[in-house]
């Protein structure tokens, strides 16, 4: 007698038992891979994430440090430092200015970047205008003053009232460029060469026009921020060429990634680094060491900056 349909087969139910066995095996191994494979592509994606990330953050505190190489009146680079988390990272660059033997802080920032790319710069240093004076960090800005435009501060009587012992910086703007061999020999003690720009001159014409009227105040025009004029330091005790060539060598060799450096090289002018045509210098030590200096004819406008009253 043939056997019902509803007859239950053991062989048949055998057959599914191991059908779903496999199944359920071979589902979880898939399970295993998938999730096995999307851990590593995440992970891939994370790496790459941070890689580019913290490329982008030595990238960015580099080029902050080559700006107070080639900017800066009397400012150098402190270095950079690096706080590194999960998906976001941190890069906090200083600077430093020196006056007399004291170490000045003069710039702290701190920019924070993430795995996507986004990026938000803090500064930590505060930047106020009083009584037509910058300062920055509650130190005073040095400034120079255009060799052709009509300048209206001069400190050189404020620095005589100071007493003899008080270590200063000093800028001295010349009445007209004179060579690098020049400066050498006649301010022998300075700290940091100021190098024109003709664009300068532009700018004043520009900043002119547009505080004209009737309400207009009167502003110095020839005035420009220690902290955007070009130059580069030198050591008193040692030729200026050598501080001229090596500043050479770095804006050749920033001339393609730092912004500003090919402008920079073409300032310079001279083939002969003794012939480069300087706009002033910067003059650190105690009053009685800047002052002989501040009153050479060549000084047209002296400006005073750090003071530190020992």
């Amino acid at each position: 007698m043939d056997k019902s349909i509803f007859e239950q087969d053991d062989s048949f139910s055998d057959l599914v038992k191991k059908a779903k066995r496999k199944s359920i095996k071979r589902t979880i191994i898939i399970s295993v891979l998938v999730t096995i494979g999307i851990l590593v592509l995440l992970w891939a994606l994370l790496y790459m994430g941070q890689y580019f990330m913290y490329e982008r953050m030595y990238k960015d505190a580099d080029a902050t440090s080559d700006y107070y190489q080639m900017y800066g009146a009397n400012v150098y680079s402190g270095g950079a430092t690096y706080d590194y988390f999960f998906v976001a990272g941190r890069s906090n660059v200083s600077a430093y200015k020196e006056v007399n033997r004291h170490l000045i802080n003069w710039l702290s920032t701190s920019t924070f970047h993430t795995i996507l790319g986004t990026k938000e710069t803090l500064n930590n240093s505060s930047l106020i205008e009083v009584n037509n004076n910058t300062y920055n960090n509650n130190y005073k800005m040095v400034k120079f003053h255009l060799p052709k435009v009509k300048a209206i501060h001069n400190d050189l009587n404020y620095l005589k009232s100071l007493p003899g012992f008080y270590s200063v910086e000093v800028a001295l703007s010349f009445r007209e460029e004179i060579t690098l061999s020049e400066v050498n020999q006649i301010f022998p003690t300075a700290s940091w060469i100021w190098l024109l720009q003709d664009r300068l001159y532009e700018e004043a014409k520009s900043k002119g026009e547009t505080t004209r009227g009737p309400l207009s105040f009167k502003k110095d025009l020839s005035e420009i921020n220690g902290d955007d004029a070009l130059g580069f330091p030198v050591e008193p005790n040692k030729p200026f060429i050598e501080g001229a060539e090596r500043y050479i060598s770095f804006l050749q060799e920033k001339s393609n990634e730092l912004v500003g450096a090919k402008e920079a090289l073409g300032s310079l002018k001279q083939q002969d680094p003794n012939q480069i045509h300087v706009a002033g210098v910067i003059l650190t030590g105690t009053v009685n060491d800047v002052l002989s200096y501040a009153t050479k004819e060549h000084v047209r406008v002296v400006r005073t900056g750090i003071i530190v009253p020992y």
